[in-house]
């Protein structure tokens, strides 16, 4: 083969997939799929040969080799062969089965690192718990031994004695520590699997077992982050293997200076925050820069650093899909970012978005080819490949919840880069989550990370500071605060949806102005976009956009958005664009005048962020109106109703202080200490975060390799208020496109509501069960009225307002 493989024709009769599972429908031979992955091993070896450190052994990638040539060997089984064709195996376990030769190379271990190697082999498919629990009995495992040909067995040894040492050569793994072993005399290695099999996997497995008594025994010895990088490097390179991934892409090398050449224009310069973050390469920082002064720039140049070295992983965090997407896209730039093979997304609905993305490309695919290239995009993106990718912190949470795979997920972070944009924008539960997740991290696989913000108040910077261990401080200077000054505070009695505001957002947009409305619920925003078109305001001249569009509308408005107000248009076109949270952060767009509803003064310094961004315009108006005061349900939720909206009526009242001012953005920090000072709201803020806090310190000083948790992961699903719904009015065409097995296109119709509104609506009959022999579940419609220009709209249903 051209990849090195020399196939041992004298065990091409054993079999590791079937065709259907297997590359050009071809049947994959057991040697075939052994030699990808290991190939896979060597590969990962060539990208992170500093993982060594993490696991504090150099025989990683000598354990990891090893037990990846022989975690499939239960395969030869006739059991297995005859599960190839369909034929049932009573569940049995191949894994388990591959226990039996592991005596084959065991004396070249010392004991410790036996068990390690009985644990990578048992566990790359199920849980500890579930091989426990099966092989309870010797004669469930003599039952699965029992199908094992005799004959077979010196054709494994065979393939082990001559070929094993050999790919380490080939493979050039010499030089990351793997190495050749010696072998037992071959007549009583054969005669000892083939007579004494049972006994040796019992004997392995309760090794297997025994390291869990390790781990609540003595926690302090167990080697916890090496049992977890050979348990998640084993599955890691097993599914790239199964996956037919060619080759992993390779990792970033480029000083920041080569990056910042290709980024900037010619009469820009490096800030000297961007310069500070630069040669902070290495260590964990905070970053303080006012909106649009490159704070993104600033967490690249410190992710490469002079250039000196690999960079296998690089994550890029952000709160909400909208910027997420718009960040991927910029990312994949090859002038700009890093080219379209080096970037991933990875959030709920990447699926969707990859796909609109391949569509929009050049090469004309049609959604059929589109489709087919999106899940290999999408396997490469679960498989840990991508060097750089876009991600929410929630896809993070799954390591420390335990969830299943969790182990590969944590090798994937071990000595990673993580960037977190606008950090205040987690409320102060899901805020702790991430915290503790950061600092086990930090603490236990050498991860560093660069937070940054417009904002910083004491309260977040102090908890990040104790996470990250005092990290590097790195603040924009106090002349280029200066520099960003742009906007003027305008505080306007009344509300949004009033007769007299109406007038006020018209009036500007028939001065010329793009004008951005930004309302706390996607009712209001509804309702706003309702009053300007009675108002006589032409549909081509609105935009809206919130959570409640399908995907496939809102992914079309978004590129609608960046191309009528993105940065440097020579002439832009006045319009008013109506927006919910999702226009918050990281879309680079720059609109002339805002008018918002009242919120906490993180969300109106984004809001604030949207508009005059090129600093071209002068100062400019930003027009926040002074009520509701009781946060609408969405801000400050208090069951005390006289704490109902705190944080707003708070804000509002540091807000009057500087009301009619140009804001001076190096002042913005002592603003937010003022607010957070608020004895109510510092002790709500304190309570909400302690609690959760500690509950997942909790889980993060149990984590252990080889067992996911799945009480922390029914907790894990409830961070999520989400459920997708279909319109009642896309029904047929969802239908059509199911029928066509166009199921990627389909999905990209579905509505997002909190579970709240689901359950309310199911109540009142407005919840339909769609059941499909093609759907694995059933969808569910909604019987409610939907427009690709309002979205999804509640106004017949007699409910409370949903920020979603």
């Amino acid at each position: 083969m051209s990849d090195g493989f020399v196939e041992p024709d004298f065990l091409m009769p054993i079999l590791a997939k079937s065709a259907d599972r297997s590359e050009h429908n071809i049947p994959e031979t057991l040697a075939r799929h052994t030699w990808l992955v290991v190939k896979k091993v060597a590969e990962l070896a060539k990208n992170r040969p500093d993982l060594t450190v993490v696991a504090n052994t150099a025989d990683l990638w000598h354990l990891l080799y090893w037990g990846c040539f022989l975690h499939d060997f239960g395969k030869a089984t006739g059991g297995f062969q005859q599960q190839l064709q369909g034929v049932s195996w009573n569940g049995h376990r191949h894994e388990v089965i591959s226990l039996a030769f592991l005596d084959w190379i065991a004396a070249n271990f010392p004991k410790h690192e036996q068990a390690w190697l009985a644990a990578a082999i048992a566990s790359h498919h199920r849980d500890r718990g579930v091989i426990q629990e099966k092989y309870l009995i010797d004669s469930v495992l003599a039952d699965a031994w029992s199908t094992f040909d005799r004959a077979n067995v010196p054709l494994m040894w065979r393939w082990l004695s001559e070929y094993a040492n050999q790919w380490i050569r080939v493979l050039g793994l010499e030089s990351f520590g793997v190495r050749p072993l010696q072998f037992p005399n071959s007549e009583q290695a054969i005669q000892q699997v083939q007579t004494d099999a049972c006994s040796r996997i019992r004997y392995w497995l309760r090794q297997y077992y025994r390291l869990k008594q390790v781990f609540d025994d003595q926690p302090e010895h167990a080697p916890v982050p090496l049992l977890i990088l050979l348990r998640g490097l084993t599955t890691t390179a097993d599914h790239m293997a199964s996956a037919h991934l060619t080759s992993i892409p390779s990792p970033l090398q480029e000083s920041w200076q080569a990056l910042a050449k290709r980024i900037l224009r010619g009469d820009q310069q490096v800030y000297s925050h961007q310069h500070h973050s630069a040669q902070a390469h290495g260590a964990s920082c905070l970053l303080i820069a006012p909106t649009g002064s490159g704070k993104t720039e600033a967490a690249l140049y410190w992710a490469l650093g002079e250039g000196q070295q690999l960079i296998p992983r690089i994550f890029y965090a952000l709160p909400f899909q909208a910027s997420m997407n718009a960040m991927f896209d910029r990312l994949r730039q090859p002038d700009k970012g890093f080219g379209e093979q080096a970037v991933g997304l990875q959030h709920g609905r990447a699926l969707q978005v990859l796909y609109l993305r391949l569509l929009e490309s050049e090469n004309g695919l049609d959604s059929r080819t589109a489709a087919e290239r999106e899940r290999w995009e999408r396997n490469i993106n679960s498989l840990h490949a991508r060097p750089l990718k876009v991600f929410s912190p929630y896809q993070m949470l799954k390591a420390l919840f335990q969830i299943k795979g969790f182990e590969a997920i944590l090798s994937d972070y071990a000595q990673a880069r993580f960037i977190f944009d606008e950090i205040h924008a987690y409320e102060p539960q899901r805020l702790a989550l991430i915290i503790c997740l950061i600092n086990y991290l930090s603490k236990h696989f050498a991860a560093t990370f660069f937070v940054m913000s417009a904002t910083f108040p004491k309260i977040i910077r102090e908890k990040l500071s104790t996470a990250l261990g005092q990290p590097q401080i790195i603040q924009a200077s106090e002349d280029l605060f200066r520099a960003f000054a742009r906007h003027r505070l305008q505080l306007l009695d009344g509300e949004l949806t009033s007769s007299s505001s109406i007038e006020q957002i018209i009036h500007d947009f028939k001065a010329g102005k793009q004008v951005l409305v930004c309302a706390n619920t996607v009712r209001r925003a509804q309702t706003i976009l309702a009053l300007l078109n009675e108002a006589g305001i032409e549909k081509v001249d609105l935009l809206l956009i919130h959570s409640r569009f399908t995907i496939k509308d809102r992914s079309a408005l978004e590129q609608i958005i960046m191309q009528r107000c993105q940065l440097g248009l020579a002439q832009p076109e006045p319009f008013i664009l109506i927006a919910t949270q999702v226009i918050e952060v990281s879309l680079n767009i720059d609109l002339d005048t805002l008018y918002s509803d009242p919120a906490p003064l993180e969300a109106l310094l984004q809001r604030f962020g949207r508009v005059n961004r090129s600093r071209s315009k002068g100062i400019v108006p930003v027009h926040v109106f002074c009520e509701p005061r009781d946060g609408q349900g969405v801000y400050g939720r208090n069951k005390d109703p006289n704490h109902q909206g705190r944080i707003i009526q708070v804000t509002l009242d540091e807000l009057e202080k500087h009301n009619g001012t140009v804001i001076d953005e190096s002042l913005i920090d002592q603003w937010l200490d003022n607010i957070y000072a608020d004895s109510i709201i510092a002790e709500q803020w304190q309570a909400e975060y302690q609690k959760t806090y500690n509950n997942a310190q909790s889980i993060a000083d149990n984590l252990r390799p080889f067992e996911s948790d799945k009480t922390t992961e029914d907790e894990f699903d409830q961070l999520f208020d989400n459920v997708d719904v279909i319109p009642q009015a896309l029904v047929a065409t969802y239908l059509d496109l199911l029928n066509k097995h166009d199921y990627v296109e389909s999905s990209r119709y579905f509505v997002g509501i909190s579970k709240q509104k689901y359950a309310q609506f199911k109540q009142n009959g407005l919840i339909l069960a769609l059941e499909d022999a093609a759907l694995k579940h059933p969808r569910w419609i909604i019987n409610l009225p939907y427009s690709s220009e309002s979205g999804l709209s509640f106004e017949q249903a007699p409910l409370n307002d949903d920020w979603s």
